[in-house]
């Protein structure tokens, strides 16, 4: 399973790679790409470890849960948390009239890093240069800092949000 602390170190090397010259484009668009997955992947255990429980990576049913979360999904999930008062509707579904700074400083890295992934991945004509990979890893860095600081419950509603979804 990937490491999310792992995939950052990475990004950081590829940040930082050229011994003395500059890093590549392949090296910044992966360095850019990579944060996201670190932050993709963080959240997926913390799903599958909140609704399986933790020590049970090796069950069927764990990575069912880690492979049922989708990017699109929670990017749209993402979106309405970055706000003050939530909408009526997440409201209800999340039990609270907002979310904390933590959850919402996260949810808006958490889609900027992923709409920087899909320019790296993507995006032909998109040019990244190196303070871009740098910031990306920062932004990364205090996006993780941010999930964990988030208490228990409020994770756990937001991860469930994200994985089933719900009818208004």
């Amino acid at each position: 399973m990937p490491d999310p602390s792992e995939l950052l170190a990475v990004a950081r090397l590829l940040a930082a790679s050229g011994a003395g010259e500059a890093p590549t484009e392949a090296q910044l668009r992966r360095a850019v790409s990579t944060t996201y997955y670190a932050l993709f992947h963080k959240v997926l255990r913390a799903g599958a470890d909140r609704f399986m429980g933790t020590g049970n990576a090796a069950r069927p049913g764990y990575a069912l849960i880690y492979r049922g979360f989708s990017h699109g999904r929670m990017k749209v999930v993402c979106i309405p948390l970055d706000v003050a008062a939530l909408s009526p509707t997440l409201q209800r579904q999340l039990g609270a009239t907002a979310v904390s700074q933590e959850m919402r400083d996260f949810a808006s890295d958490f889609v900027a890093l992923q709409d920087a992934r899909l320019r790296a991945d993507y995006d032909p004509q998109a040019v990244f240069i190196h303070s871009d990979a740098i910031d990306a890893v920062v932004q990364a860095e205090l996006a993780l800092q941010a999930f964990d600081r988030t208490t228990p419950d409020e994770r756990a509603d937001v991860l469930a949000l994200m994985l089933a979804g719900a009818r208004d």
